[in-house]
């Protein structure tokens, strides 16, 4: 076996294929993935999209795969979440219960307008996976991992009621990859929520979420992550926006021991509009980790990127963005904002916005602030009587505020205020 053989196979241990009892065009399509793997390497460091990573650390674990398809039920009720996010499955128009062994589908809209199918369930005609990136992660989950969906709106459908995905089945010593395949027909609507709970201190949660938006389209699609503090997540989020269709994506991370993001919005479509958010927050010895590109194919398409973490403890946060005007691409705005506040002495943020303006006449700008809470505003506090704890944490609350207004889904912005709540109480 070759080093790149074994490296392979140390990372993901166990008796992998690439699905022989699956239908032949699936199998096409690991192999292609698997082919392109060969020529990625494992992360590390000295990459600039994984400097400062700890991505490195994830060879030691002794991590296995569950080569097994998943069994995919569907029952007339939804199973039990986490409290927190009770009031998600409660709203949900179809909630889905994913793990490594079992799909749990509930349709609440019994309409047929959206479907969430296994891959073995799909028509060859109806797959839109594109090709594959150059994530090492995405690519190694794509060949190898049976947990594999497509969910599907129907062109002109307005689905209004949230799509709830929860994946929670991340046993110790688990490498668990899952990848959605999310496709909007044209003029159609629709939000989806994932949540990424569970999980333990020798496990990874290697998600691949994948969209694509038909003309005039539009999708509001959520991320919040609540893992246990030992455990590894990442999360590969790319969207394809067609012609005037538009994107509002939320990223809301909390847990974890590692969590890292990479998102890619690809504006393919002219007139096409992606609005980007994200909220996290570490403590202790935790780090967020968040890569982003918004890639402006077209012209006159819109792209405007807000990320707001804050870091206490020892904790280490990253963010890592590009902003990048293609040929052709007259007219276009991108906009990209990263602000951080640092709680205490031995945490750290780093922040490094970039851009690749290929196209004239356009509007582009990046910032980046890294800073303490401003001694003003808790001097102001206290003259009005407020406590100095308390202070903080009304500030650390009012920081976050600006991430959360124009989210239309009050359960979402209330689970999200109760976990930015949960890390200030870690603080005391």
């Amino acid at each position: 076996m070759t080093d790149k053989g074994k490296l392979i196979a140390g990372f993901a241990r166990g008796d992998l294929d690439f699905g022989s009892d699956v239908p032949k065009w699936v199998r096409t399509t690991r192999e292609s993935a698997h082919a392109k793997l060969a020529d990625v390497e494992f992360p590390t460091t000295s990459e600039e999209i994984w400097r400062y990573s700890r991505v490195e650390e994830l060879l030691g674990l002794g991590l296995s795969m569950d080569g097994s398809r998943p069994k995919v039920e569907r029952p007339e009720k939804r199973g039990d979440l986490p409290a927190v996010f009770a009031p998600l499955a409660d709203a949900a128009s179809v909630f889905v219960q994913l793990g490594a062994r079992r799909a749990s589908i509930v349709a609440t809209d019994k309409s047929g307008d959206v479907r969430i199918d296994g891959i073995d369930e799909v028509a060859e005609a109806d797959w839109t996976i594109g090709e594959p990136s150059d994530d090492f992660f995405e690519l190694f989950g794509e060949a190898f991992s049976p947990d594999t969906y497509l969910l599907k709106v129907a062109p002109g459908k307005r689905i209004m009621r949230p799509i709830v995905v929860l994946h929670d089945e991340v046993a110790d010593g688990l490498n668990y990859m899952p990848h959605l395949i999310v496709s909007l027909g044209d003029n159609s609507s629709a939000r989806l929520i994932e949540v990424f709970t569970g999980g333990s201190a020798r496990s990874l949660l290697a998600s691949s979420t994948k969209v694509y938006l038909g003309t005039s389209a539009r999708l509001e699609h959520f991320q919040v992550q609540d893992l246990e503090l030992g455990a590894y997540q990442t999360s590969f989020v790319s969207s394809h926006v067609g012609a005037s269709a538009s994107l509002l994506f939320g990223a809301f991370s909390f847990g974890g021991y590692y969590a890292r993001i990479r998102g890619e919005s690809h504006l393919v479509g002219e007139g096409a509009r992606a609005e980007l958010k994200a909220a996290y927050f570490a403590n202790g010895e935790q780090m967020q980790d968040f890569r982003t590109l918004q890639d402006h194919h077209s012209a006159n398409t819109f792209s405007d990127l807000l990320f707001k973490g804050a870091v206490a403890g020892k904790s280490h946060s990253v963010y890592s963005g590009l902003v990048r005007i293609e040929e052709g691409a007259v007219r276009s705005d991108a906009f990209q904002t990263n602000r951080n506040l640092v709680l205490s002495d031995g945490a750290r943020a780093d922040s490094v916005p970039n851009l690749d303006i290929r196209e004239n006449n356009v509007r582009c700008s990046h910032a980046s602030a890294v800073g303490p809470i401003d001694p003003d505003l808790i001097f102001y506090l206290e003259s009005r009587g407020i406590d100095p704890k308390r202070a903080e944490r009304m500030i650390v609350r009012g920081f976050f505020k600006e991430i959360l207004e124009g989210i239309d889904q009050p359960e979402l912005v209330g689970i999200v205020e109760a976990l930015v709540g949960k890390k200030l109480e870690e603080l005391d």
